[in-house]
């Protein structure tokens, strides 16, 4: 469970508006639901809404569906920043690998408009009892 938290950390989005930037996100987890499959995997989804700040100046609200299968965390994630443009990405991790993960911006409205991007995130902070968490990413569009 507690590799699935560092998961969602990374689900977080954040604004972007340049080449390569930096953004730093903090996460809480809800609606967290668990199950058990005939091999005894877990299989977990959840919703994990965060905040951003990026080094660009943009600051997000966002919100993303995670999904925990065979310690692999994937998840789509829709972000709104301060001018109302829109971020769409998808994020990944492998937990059995650590704390790092990639998320990828898949395109948007406003800045994000036909714009990729890929971010390596490392999640900084988690803590499951209380259900929040702290990341950080740099990106190159």
């Amino acid at each position: 469970m507690k590799l699935f938290m560092i998961f969602i950390m990374t689900l977080f989005i954040s604004s972007v508006a340049s080449a390569d930037y930096d953004f730093e996100n903090v996460y809480r987890f809800d609606n967290i639901d668990m199950i058990k499959n005939m091999d005894d995997s877990n299989v977990v989804n959840m919703t994990v809404n965060g905040f951003s700040s990026d080094s660009n100046g943009n600051k997000a609200t966002s919100k993303c569906l995670i999904s925990l299968r065979n310690g692999i965390i994937k998840g789509n994630c829709k972000g709104t920043d301060q001018d109302g443009d829109i971020e769409f990405s998808t994020v990944e991790r492998d937990l059995t690998k650590g704390n790092v993960g990639q998320i990828m911006r898949t395109g948007g409205t406003g800045k994000y408009a036909n714009k990729t991007a890929s971010c390596e995130y490392t999640v900084i902070l988690t803590d499951f009892k209380v259900g929040v968490g702290y990341l950080t990413a740099t990106c190159k569009e």
